[in-house]
């Protein structure tokens, strides 16, 4: 009995992980076509959420590409989530950092936001 049971729950967690992989989104290695915020983020979509895509570079081959960072069920909390972890990236170093940094953080998002709305006229 403690066997038979053992064996569902085993193959019950190797379809979930598969499911899981199976829609878990990975590294864009193709060129991103989201919302460029910056040099280091984009905001893209799938069908469920809003994601937060970080520029990463290959140690090994230099190479660049954008992973998942986050995922938000809006635009607004993805974007709060953006400037939350450029706080974070200051690590807190003093106050003027972390008010330049979401200075910044809020000028690369309004460079987008106007950058996006002139291509969509």
């Amino acid at each position: 009995m403690l066997e038979e049971g053992k064996r569902v729950s085993e193959r019950n967690n190797t379809q979930t992980t598969a499911k899981r992989l199976q829609n878990t989104p990975q590294q864009a290695v193709k060129p991103f076509k989201g919302l460029a915020i910056g040099k280091d983020w984009q905001v893209g979509a799938d069908s469920l959420n809003i994601i937060l895509y970080r520029r990463q570079v290959n140690n090994k081959t230099g190479k660049e590409y954008w992973r998942a960072h986050s995922f938000y069920a809006t635009i607004a909390n993805a974007l709060a989530g953006l400037v939350e972890q450029g706080v974070r990236d200051t690590e807190l170093a003093d106050l003027k950092a972390v008010c330049d940094k979401i200075e910044q953080l809020h000028k690369d998002i309004r460079r987008a936001w106007r950058s996006n709305g002139e291509q969509k006229e």
